[in-house]
């Protein structure tokens, strides 16, 4: 029977090194080559983890938007930005849940931050 689980995210990105740059340097995601159009990524915790596919060009919102589990939005918002990316939409509040922003990497792909109350 599925699990139906996430088990691979992939993006669309027009330029490999800066994909691994932007992503490695806020996510400290670690990464392998697959040939030379694709680009596989892990997360740290080795939980869950996708690829890159180089394209000749990006169609900025055609890419689902996954939300990224972080401690604290505020500085992966400064950190996308001085990589590269931008911010999409800033730090909102969802009501007894925690926190959510979206920001996007330098070829306009739509990535979201999320951050839980305290327990």
């Amino acid at each position: 029977m599925a699990k139906h689980s996430f088990c691979h995210i992939e993006w669309t990105v027009t330029n490999l090194e800066r994909a691994r740059k932007f992503y490695g340097g806020l996510f400290d995601w670690t990464f392998e080559a697959w040939g030379e159009n694709y680009l596989m990524f892990n997360t740290p915790a080795k939980d869950l983890g996708g690829g890159f596919e180089l394209k000749s060009a990006v169609q900025a919102g055609a890419s689902p938007v996954v939300y990224i589990d972080v401690e604290d939005i505020e500085p992966y918002l400064e950190k996308a930005v001085a990589l590269g990316g931008s911010v999409m939409t800033p730090k909102g509040d969802i009501p007894n849940i925690g926190w959510y922003a979206i920001i996007k990497d330098p070829d306009g792909n739509a990535v979201g931050l999320f951050q839980g109350l305290p327990k």
